[in-house]
């Protein structure tokens, strides 16, 4: 295999710069369609009956929930593309080197017309297989060879989340807790697309994407923290759980009516309808309905925010499950961030942003399967002041939700054991082929260099 000291590897990662500017494009293109589409939606046409807004109305927020299933129902009927966790989509790339690019745009497509109709779901999701299919695509047209190729679409992936997350490390991070070892040949391409990706952004919109919540002030570290960091990343970890378990059981069962796709996305955008009249915030994917929790906090009892967070939990779980495609990174901040507040309601003498970091940072873990990525996201939101606390609540996620995996095997394989569902990509890991010597079965494949051109 050719050093990472080769000029090959060099321009493998010239090329991995490239992907990880277009990927950042690709994603502006669709933060944009996502932010004026919403407002077209929910403010222009809400407008013409005369609402404020959309969720101020019962009947518009069932109306437009149900078009946005019947929408998602028909996208996925006439491609007869299932919908992806972004557990499967990491998978696909380690099991063949790439992304199908039909199958990524069309999650892209789809997991976009959920956001736009209030879909609780986050956008990574579909956001992976956008620009994992784009990799793919460019790399085929070019005519690289398998390991490049899958280079190429790990670089893209990571330029998107770059420029998504506003850090470059996190998708990096992603591969090496994913695979369980430090592959350098799959690292150094996925930072510098990374951060390229991250630049460009950066430069021609002047803001960092990702969430902008406005916590309250931390008064300063207490050893005490720490054992209350345990309890806060057990009750985060739980929910975690909660979620992996109800998604997987949903899942199962909607299978049978794989053939019935429309009908299922229908169910999903009706029941979603019927908890945000109640709830409406659990609609959409949680970044600024989190900012909502925190300025009106003390108008909230903990009843009602952990009804809140049970019900995000649960509405998150319906769309994944039937049919809806999208993420779960902001979905989960929200239900940490709810349940965080209703605890320190409950304890008042447990800082308020203790309570927010810890159990947003521990249902997060539970789900991505990445407790050092999780991390540093949460401590690029809350300051590098609260690092000890965040990173025992994100131990204590990881410990007690070790061995839960969101991936189901494919119909036809046998159930997924404890030991076969240890994490091997972010969400967990599935029964793969025969181990090659550099990389676990399951995981992305260790890049070569590309051939010289």
């Amino acid at each position: 295999m050719t050093s990472e000291q080769s000029r090959p590897f060099y321009k493998l990662l010239v090329l991995s710069a490239i992907f990880g500017a277009v990927a950042a494009l690709q994603f502006l293109l669709f933060a944009l369609v996502l932010k004026y589409g919403t407002q077209a939606i929910w403010q222009g046409i809400a407008g013409k009956f005369g609402l404020s807004y959309g969720t101020a109305s019962p009947f518009f927020i069932l109306a437009f929930c149900i078009i946005g299933g019947l929408a998602v129902g028909i996208i996925t009927k006439l491609t007869k593309v299932k919908p992806t966790l972004l557990v499967d989509d990491l998978q696909d790339v380690g099991e063949t080197g790439g992304m199908d690019p039909r199958i990524g745009y069309v999650a892209m497509i789809r997991g976009l017309i959920g956001l736009l109709f209030g879909g609780s779901i986050g956008p990574e999701g579909p956001l992976t297989g956008g620009s994992g299919g784009l990799g793919t695509f460019i790399a085929e047209k070019l005519k690289f060879e398998r390991p490049v190729k899958g280079a190429a679409t790990l670089s893209a992936v990571s330029g998107m989340f770059g420029a998504f997350l506003g850090s470059p490390f996190v998708f990096p991070l992603f591969i090496i807790e994913g695979t369980g070892k430090v592959n350098w040949k799959a690292i150094l391409p996925a930072f510098v697309a990374g951060s390229v990706g991250f630049g460009v952004y950066d430069i021609i919109t002047q803001t960092v994407y990702g969430p902008i919540y406005q916590f309250p002030p931390y008064g300063g570290f207490h050893f005490v923290e720490l054992l209350e960091a345990v309890l806060l990343g057990l009750i985060g970890g739980g929910l975690g759980i909660l979620f992996i378990r109800f998604y997987r059981t949903l899942k199962t069962a909607a299978r049978r009516w794989e053939s019935r796709p429309i009908e299922l996305a229908v169910i999903a955008g009706a029941i979603l309808g019927t908890v945000g009249i109640f709830f409406p915030l659990v609609l959409f994917d949680g970044q600024n309905q989190v900012n909502v929790l925190l300025l009106h906090t003390a108008e909230y009892g903990a009843i009602f925010l952990i009804a809140l967070a049970l019900f995000k939990l649960f509405v998150t779980v319906v769309c994944l499950a039937l049919g809806w495609n999208g993420g779960y990174i902001f979905p989960s901040y929200f239900i940490g961030a709810s349940m965080g507040i209703a605890v320190h309601i409950i304890f008042p003498f447990i800082p308020e942003t203790v309570c927010l970091a810890c159990t947003m940072t521990s249902v997060a873990v539970v789900l991505i399967r990445s407790p050092i990525a999780i991390t540093l996201l949460t401590l690029g939101l809350f300051g590098l002041h609260i690092t000890p606390i965040v990173a025992v609540s994100a131990t204590t996620a990881f410990i007690i939700g070790y061995g839960e995996t969101l991936l189901l095997p494919h119909p036809g394989q046998p159930h997924l054991t404890k030991s076969q569902a240890s994490p091997s990509t972010p969400g967990g890991s599935s029964p793969g082929q025969q181990a090659p010597p550099e990389a676990p079965s399951n995981s992305p494949p260790a890049p070569e260099t590309p051939p010289a051109s």
